[in-house]
């Protein structure tokens, strides 16, 4: 495999960084994105490239400004983002930045593959743009929306403690200080009022459910049978209905893999493999 790091930076000067596997102008290209704290060198984005590249389909692997928990800046001129500054809709400028990048890279097809928490990032941004270079998304275990997820990871009475922080900080304009919650696992989850209002608020449009009714390319879904609850294969079923093209949805249930398929590294790429193939 031929590849190289990469970075581009977004129209509000936030820089990114990725891994870009080169292959076949002719197919279409897999932009790869990662779930929330994590980066374009975990997860997903680390063991996709190996299993796809070899195929033929460019792969690549990038950061959005979620990766990581907090991020340091490239210079003074940089704001420092990661988990716990981003606000959703700011996803958009990731996106595009990315997206061009792979257009003057030669690219007429672009795959959008996001994991998790950036399933609902790579749909807002083509409800926006409905851009005519996409043709497929793949939304590896979706959440029903980041907020039905967070009062998952947290539950509901952290998940009531935080909403009342956020809002009451937010009022007396404290925009810097954390939030910290704990949940399940090792991981705390920490936020900045704006970010936790934005992405896990009532009223965030980071809602899988809603915005797909307005995707109309093909869409493959997977998920893990051992996923997370909220990802479940009812989700996966409504995910399907609500399609704006419901017949060009295909769901794959992955047995026995977890939320991060580890050990079922290329059953995911596999899955994923054929279907390019029919794009």
């Amino acid at each position: 495999m031929k590849s190289e790091l990469v970075s581009v930076e977004t129209q509000d000067q936030v820089v990114l960084h990725g891994a870009f596997f080169e292959g076949a102008l002719s197919k279409p290209v897999v932009l790869i994105l990662h779930g929330a704290a994590m980066n374009f060198y975990t997860g997903v984005g680390r063991f996709l490239p190996e299993i796809l590249n070899p195929h033929g389909y460019a792969c690549l692997s990038a950061n959005h400004r979620g990766h990581d928990f907090g991020t340091a800046p490239d210079s003074d001129k940089k704001p420092v983002l990661g988990l716990m500054r981003e606000r959703f809709k700011d996803c958009a400028y990731d996106l595009w930045a990315w997206v061009n990048y792979l257009h003057r890279k030669g690219f007429e097809k672009i795959i959008l593959l996001g994991h998790s928490q950036a399933v609902p990032k790579i749909l807002y941004w083509q409800n926006l743009e409905q851009h005519p270079r996409i043709v497929g998304l793949v939304l590896v275990s979706p959440p029903p929306s980041v907020s039905k997820m967070m009062r998952f990871l947290v539950g509901d009475n952290y998940y009531e403690r935080g909403l009342f922080k956020a809002n009451e900080l937010k009022e007396l304009g404290v925009e810097d200080q954390l939030i910290v919650l704990r949940g399940r696992g090792t991981m705390p989850y920490i936020f900045t009022p704006e970010t936790f209002l934005s992405f896990y608020g009532p009223d965030t449009p980071a809602d899988t459910e809603e915005l797909v009714k307005n995707i109309f390319c093909p869409i493959l879904l997977v998920r893990g049978s051992q996923d997370f609850q909220p990802v479940s294969s009812k989700l996966l079923d409504n995910i399907k209905k609500n399609a704006g093209n419901f017949e060009k949805c295909k769901i794959v249930e992955i047995e026995g893999s977890g939320h991060f398929y580890s050990q079922h590294e290329q059953e995911l790429g596999e899955v994923i493999r054929q279907w390019l193939n029919g794009v």
